[in-house]
């Protein structure tokens, strides 16, 4: 008796290739979150006028202000004009400065993408970048952005990092490839997991650069050198006197 063969089922084709992790769950991913935080860039954002004022609060702005004042006492009213102008120049400048700071991080988070391809409950679900957690799997297509730092699981694709890179030719990247967040993909497919977010990322870190940059006041330098000095002419003077202390008398 023959027996007929037996038809194989049907094998769906999925994005993910044989052996590829199948993601978080969504319990998994909702706890991973709680610890991790969002994956995004706090707002840093400062008012204005808050930010003018501030140039005037610290201690080189206190010692011009209270020579503006004592000159006044004086009566010697030009004095007082040239310190109080000299004054102005250096918050304005100092105001300014971190004016474009600002401005470029709000435009280095404007490159951040808004939604990422990720594999939760053993499917492709769209979600916000913001729901992205280390441990994501999440996928890399043609024109997006990437949402995370990553590792690249699986396929080639062609990255343009020029934004914390500087470098306007791609990086091909294949599986073990590591990159960042902002990164755009200019060619291929690729799956990746996550291994970055929010203010942990190479984009986070480099805004918190931008942030906190600031610009040492031409008052400021002089008086660190003469700090620096004063320090170092103090520390010569103790360390001879042991000297003397210690030898012998003759």
């Amino acid at each position: 008796m023959s027996l007929a063969p037996i038809a194989a089922a049907p094998v769906a084709v999925t994005a993910v290739a044989k052996g590829s992790p199948g993601g978080l769950t969504s319990d998994g991913a909702r706890r991973r979150l709680a610890t991790s935080g969002p994956n995004s860039m706090p707002d840093t954002a400062e008012n204005p006028l808050r930010r003018a004022l501030a140039k005037f609060w610290s201690p080189i702005p206190w010692m011009l202000e209270a020579a503006t004042i004592l000159e006044l006492v004086l009566g010697k009213y030009v004095e007082a004009g040239i310190i109080a102008v000299l004054l102005l120049f250096n918050a304005a400048l100092g105001f300014l400065q971190e004016g474009r700071a600002q401005a470029t991080l709000a435009a280095l988070k404007k490159r951040l993408a808004l939604t990422a391809s990720v594999r939760r409950d053993e499917a492709w679900k769209n979600l916000p970048a913001t729901d992205l957690v280390p441990g994501d799997i999440i996928k890399l297509s043609l024109g997006g952005i990437v949402a995370a730092d990553v590792k690249l699981l699986e396929g080639n694709v062609l990255l343009n990092q020029s934004m914390l890179t500087g470098e306007s030719i791609g990086s091909e990247a294949g599986p073990g490839f590591q990159t960042f967040a902002g990164a755009l993909v200019r060619r291929g497919e690729a799956v990746a997991e996550v291994t970055a977010t929010g203010t942990r990322t190479k984009f986070g870190r480099t805004a918190e650069l931008v942030r906190t940059a600031h610009v040492v006041s031409s008052q400021q330098n002089p008086i660190d050198h003469r700090q620096d000095g004063t320090a170092a002419n103090s520390a010569t003077r103790r360390t001879t006197a042991q000297i003397r202390q210690k030898a012998p008398c003759q």
